[in-house]
């Protein structure tokens, strides 16, 4: 079960990931703190894997740009305009 919660006055994006409990994400450096205390590296290794390649670290770091780029819109539009 995975579970994100985020405000913007908080210091941390919190994930919650069943196997470890809650994973904290650092807004400022990307750093991630355990709910959990003696987790197996092993563990933690792919959880930390998993959260980049999910996003949740760029997310939680402000990296991602949720908004779409007119650029793009453009195209898309192009797109649609010239099947027609």
């Amino acid at each position: 079960m995975l579970y994100v919660t985020i405000t913007f006055m908080q210091a941390k994006y919190s994930v919650a990931i069943h196997p470890v409990g809650i994973v904290d994400i650092d807004h400022a450096t990307g750093a991630l703190s355990w709910d959990k205390e003696n987790l197996d590296p092993v563990i933690k290794s792919y959880i930390k894997k998993y959260l980049f390649d999910e996003g949740f670290i760029e997310h939680a770091l402000g990296m991602l740009d949720p908004a779409i780029d007119q650029e793009i819109n453009a195209l898309l539009q192009s797109l649609g305009d010239s099947g027609s």
